[in-house]
């Protein structure tokens, strides 16, 4: 722009910056040349009726250093910018802003951008970088769209939706975004008050909010936390997230993600730094070591060490534990004094329906008051060298 007031020289501005718009679109009268400084062609402001297309057509001159080749649907016709009522409809102007603010960020970042590419049809195309940046307000089919980019040339797609808060309606819309920004990277753009953060903006409708309105990208963006040792999602600046994605720096992965509001974890898709992402899985390595059984470890030398308990033989039919005790050799002494030790084997009740419990009840000794049997083992022949031969025949028996 060649004459604004108050100005020494030329300012650059974009169709799609809304403040921009308003003053080049509703004062034809202002001189707009070619962005190339030799050029001297001049250009003028334009609008479509139906599709609400913007673009700065030839006034004088001609030149081919910004040509952008445009499909006209049939029946389309300019605008006169003198009967045109608060410069379109509020849906139409957020896009073509937001598209202005991103060419204006990749601009800022030192990318080369360009603005409703032909080839990729993008809202922003990074040559350099084979990516497009695209903002999508409907629900469409992203995967067909994103796969016909890429056979354009684009290596990656990185969609845009406007931010939802938490209580926004479950529309089909919404479970699309939220498919897209949970599953292939996709992104939740919030225009909010640089100032004051809490603060949602729009100055595609108040140009006064141009000075203040930032973006901010939530969603996919995940972080290291170092106090719980893990990712989570938060919400950082749109400018740095891009800067840091053309650099190489924050790449998209899977990792496990803590969702704070129900404080669990699991593995998502994320933007994440490629440090973030070193710091989660050491975190997560360190709690699995530490969560590893002690089974198999080396004793510690200053703990004191039980001795081995032997197996404990499960009762049957209710009997107690006591009950399945095994018994000593014969030649141990009985006394009161070692009566906890004395043996005594399950004594079974006789009954006609099973013999061998019959069996069993005559085999048993009895046991007197004392605890000590009335009668000789049948183990008297065993020596000390048959000591296990013994315990295993006795166990035959049972």
């Amino acid at each position: 722009m060649l004459d604004l007031p108050g100005t020494n020289g030329p300012v650059e501005v974009c169709v799609n910056h809304q403040a921009d718009w308003e003053l080049i679109y509703k004062n034809p009268a202002i001189r707009v040349k070619c962005i190339v400084e030799s050029c001297d062609t001049l250009l003028m402001a334009k609008r479509m009726s139906r599709s609400e297309l913007r673009f700065l057509a030839v006034r004088s001159g001609g030149c081919s250093h910004n040509l952008v080749e445009m499909r006209v649907e049939r029946g389309e016709v300019e605008q006169d910018p003198s009967k045109l009522v608060g410069g379109g409809g509020p849906e139409g102007d957020e896009h073509l802003w937001m598209k202005g603010r991103l060419f204006k960020i990749a601009q800022t970042l030192g990318a080369a951008a360009v603005v409703e590419h032909s080839l990729t049809r993008a809202d922003v195309f990074l040559p350099e970088h084979n990516l497009v940046l695209e903002y999508q307000r409907w629900n469409t089919d992203f995967l067909r769209r994103t796969a016909q980019r890429s056979s354009k040339g684009a290596a990656r797609t990185i969609w845009m939706f406007p931010w939802q808060p938490p209580n926004a309606p479950r529309t089909r819309a919404l479970k699309a975004f939220n498919k897209e920004v949970f599953e292939n990277g996709g992104i939740y753009v919030a225009v909010r008050n640089e100032d004051d953060r809490r603060e949602l903006q729009k100055p595609w409708e108040d140009a006064s909010q141009e000075r203040t309105a930032r973006l901010y990208a939530s969603g996919s963006i995940a972080a290291f936390d170092p106090d719980r040792g893990t990712l989570i999602r938060g919400e950082r600046s749109l400018a740095t997230v891009l800067a840091q994605i053309i650099n190489g720096d924050r790449v998209l992965a899977h990792a496990v993600v803590l969702t704070k509001s129900n404080g669990r974890e699991a593995r998502a898709r994320v933007w994440a730094l490629r440090d973030d992402l070193a710091s989660a899985e050491a975190a997560q390595a360190e709690r699995r070591r530490a969560a590893l059984p002690t089974a198999g470890k080396a004793p510690d030398p200053g703990q004191q060490l039980e001795p081995p308990t032997p197996p404990e033989i499960q009762p049957e039919d209710g009997a107690t534990t006591d009950e399945h005790s095994l018994p000593l050799p014969d030649d141990a002494p009985a006394s009161e004094a070692s009566s906890e030790f004395a043996p005594s084997p399950p004594v079974a009740a006789p009954t006609d329906h099973c013999p061998a419990a019959a069996e069993a009840a005559r085999e048993a000794p009895s046991v007197n008051s004392a605890g000590l049997t009335a009668r000789p083992s049948k183990y008297k022949q065993a020596s000390r060298g048959s000591w296990w031969k013994a315990i295993a025949d006795w166990f035959r028996r049972m």
